[in-house]
């Protein structure tokens, strides 16, 4: 989408700063992120932004565990985690923010996620595998298989239901997410509530200018959380992200239109999106699920 692509950089170097809040979770393999975001980087790299510009972009995987930020060489980075400039020492005084968990904490939260999600799979007879990460649990389908939509609310709901019984009733310890991700269910250690927190104090913008925009608003969705810090729009497709992105820039006073190729004599955009999409599906499959790459035969 390069509108949506457009409207980004714009943002960018206007001094906006932009962070895509993700329950996308490969701890700092930096790489997997980038695989994910390649057509967006090259756009940002083919458009030179400047390495200020660069810095305001961010990336925060695991809901709230994982900060990334650009490099001047258009590369995701981990962020500084400790010390001055580092975001958990920013977020010392965040109750809730990771830096502040009890790791024995985080293996309660998962142990029953992972136990919760193993009886629904099997209850529930799907064909699916449950998988464990350091930070969450996730209920996916097996290869060349889905899981209907009715059967992972079903999860949901009743993961989010025995998580609250935890500790006499009090539930966890710690924030957590139980979501329905359109095609699975995950079970984060934190939620974007806390990863929006963390990036206002990290970048000191308060919340009256901040704007969270996601299509996950239900109680059994992960951008739900992010109500109770800043202001948000719900949204439901890419092009409506666009909208909003094209909406905030003409309010104020940018000029968002991408050059005339007809006027300029060159392409609007030399980045072949359709092509970038179709050499990776060719030469990679990624299991979006686990990070892992696996390579595949061409002719």
């Amino acid at each position: 989408n390069p509108k949506l692509a457009n409207y980004l950089y714009l943002l960018l170097k206007c001094g906006v700063s932009v962070a895509v809040v993700t329950a996308a979770g490969y701890e700092y393999m930096t790489e997997k992120y980038e695989y994910r975001l390649s057509g967006l980087l090259s756009f940002f790299k083919e458009k030179g932004l400047t390495e200020q510009e660069c810095e305001r972009f961010y990336l925060f995987g695991g809901e709230c565990n994982y900060l990334l930020h650009l490099g001047p060489d258009y590369k995701m980075r981990a962020a500084k985690e400790n010390g001055p400039g580092g975001w958990h020492t920013a977020s010392l005084n965040i109750p809730e923010a990771p830096r502040n968990w009890d790791e024995d904490d985080v293996k309660s939260l998962l142990d029953a996620a992972e136990a919760s999600l193993t009886n629904s799979k099997e209850d529930q007879n799907l064909k699916a595998r449950v998988i464990r990460k350091r930070r969450a649990v996730g209920l996916v389908p097996k290869p060349d298989a889905s899981i209907p939509r009715e059967a992972l609310d079903e999860a949901v709901l009743r993961i989010q239901a025995e998580l609250q019984q935890m500790n006499a009733g009090k539930g966890p310890t710690l924030p957590f997410c139980a979501f329905n991700g359109g095609r699975d269910v995950w079970v984060d250690a934190g939620n974007k509530r806390v990863g929006v927190q963390i990036l206002q104090v990290y970048l000191g913008i308060p919340a009256a200018e901040t704007l969270h925009i996601g299509d996950q608003f239900l109680n059994t969705g992960n951008d739900f959380a992010a109500r109770a810090v800043c202001p948000c729009i719900w949204i439901t497709s890419p092009e409506e992200t666009t909208y909003i992105l094209k909406s905030i820039l003409r309010l104020a006073g940018v000029d968002y239109q991408l050059p005339d190729p007809t006027e300029t004599g060159k392409p609007e955009c030399s980045i072949n999106f359709s092509e970038i999409q179709r050499r990776t599906m060719a030469v990679q499959r990624m299991d979006v699920y686990t990070g892992e790459v696996k390579e595949v035969p061409t002719k």
